[in-house]
Formats: C-alpha cells, structure tokens, sequence
C-alpha cells in the first residue's frame, strides 16, 4: 500500500536535488493494460493499470519503482478535488506520484526531516500515564450554513483541511460541494446599502393635528389690528388733538 501523500513531488525533487546524490531518473513509464508494452506515455480514456521509474542513487545500482492505479484510487485524501484531478489527467499526476514515491524509497534518510512525524503533543492538564480527551466532532455541515461572511466560510475551509474532513468518500465530498455553494451564493449576495433611506416614525409617534386644534391655536394668536380703517382714523385724531381730552 503507498504511504500517504504527506509530501508533494517539487519538495522530495527539490531536497533529492540539493543532496547531490541522484546519480539519474528514467521514466515515467506507464503500463495500459496487463498485455501491454511499457511505453513513455499514455493516451487512451482508460487510466493506466502502473507506472514506473528508473532511478538510481550515487554508489548504488538503478532500482525500478513501481505503483498501481488501483492502490492509490483507494486511498483516502484530505482534498476529494485531487482525484479528480489524476482522474482527468493520469498521464501527468499519476507520473508525479511514482517519481514522489521513488524518491521516497531510495533517499528516505534525506526526505525524513520533511515529513510529517511528529506526534501531537498531550494537553498541559494530563496527568501522567493519562491520554488526552479526545476533542468533540464538530459538525462541519451545520457551521457551513451558518457562516455569514466570506471570511468566516473561508476560515471553516482551513480548519476543515487541517483536520482532513473533506475525505474522498461520498460524505466528505457532499461536504466540500456545500462548502462551495455556501462560499459561492455568500460572494453573489448583494451589498447592504449604506445609504438607505431611515426608518418612518414609529406607530406611537404624534400625528397631524386634528382641524380644530388648528382652528383654536390660530385663534390665540395675537396679530396686528392696523391696518383697519377704524383704528388709523382714531390714531390720526388723537395726533390733532396733542393728546388733550
């Protein structure tokens, strides 16, 4: 069974590199059916049955490395979009596994460092000899539909990844489609507008006042009487007059 893919083929092809001691590398070769030929490259619908390289190590004679279609079809994935991906371009990415792996068997001292080993470490309040608690499930489903901002579904997607909950089964991919929908009718949803009218008055707010209170407060109203005929021609007399009675 292929170990996990733990590391991508640039980082083992790069570290390989730097230690000088790939002395060369043949291939990919790949194989289409049991009968066949091993040939350089593979064209038909069907994926290839294996595939193989040469690959030979300073000091050391070549050794063939060689993996099956079927056992990594089976094998579970933290991202379901990866099989997706061999499976529309097996020629390149199943090439890419067999190289990664054969750097994995022939220089696994150099590659070790790289890889993903370490344990977790227990929690502070333990006591001795006594396993951490396992952390609660998370329901991954019920936090996609409740997301609200593209930064929080964005935040579900990387925790989600860390703990590889998107698997390549039908749940795990039912998963990651929800993820997707959710992310993608949270980024069409139409911006709040900061420029809405405000809101009417509330039911107990005063309404307009009622005809005859108008007609009472006009009628309070002080206003200036002349301009009546009476009151100029009182005014005028009492000037003739120089105020005597």
């Amino acid at each position: 069974m292929p170990e996990p893919r733990t590391i991508p083929v640039e980082a083992a092809r790069a570290a390989v590199l730097a230690s000088g001691q790939l002395a060369a590398i043949d291939g990919p070769y790949f194989l289409a059916a049991a009968d066949a030929e091993w040939a350089d490259f593979h064209v038909t619908t069907e994926p290839p049955i294996a595939a193989r390289v040469v690959i030979t190590r300073v000091g050391q004679e070549p050794r063939k490395v060689t993996i099956g279609w079927a056992e990594y079809e089976q094998q579970e994935s933290n991202d379901p979009e990866w099989n997706e991906l061999r499976a529309r371009k097996p020629m390149a990415i199943f090439g890419s596994e067999v190289e990664r792996h054969a750097y994995r068997v022939v220089f696994a001292d150099i590659l070790a460092p790289l890889l993903e080993t370490r344990p977790a470490a227990p929690a502070a309040d333990a006591a001795p000899g006594e396993a951490p608690a396992e952390p609660a499930a998370r329901n991954w489903a019920a936090e996609i539909e409740a997301a609200q901002t593209i930064l929080e579904i964005d935040t579900i997607d990387r925790e989600a990844r860390a703990v590889r909950a998107f698997r390549a089964d039908a749940e795990g991919t039912a998963l990651h489609r929800q993820l997707k929908a959710k992310r993608k009718a949270l980024a069409e949803a139409p911006a709040v507008d900061d420029w809405a009218p405000a809101p009417g008055p509330s039911a107990d707010a005063q309404g307009p006042a009622a005809p005859e209170r108008i007609a009472e407060v006009q009628a309070s109203i002080r206003r200036p009487q002349d301009h009546l005929p009476g009151n100029r021609a009182s005014r005028r007399a009492s000037k003739r007059k120089g105020g005597r009675r």
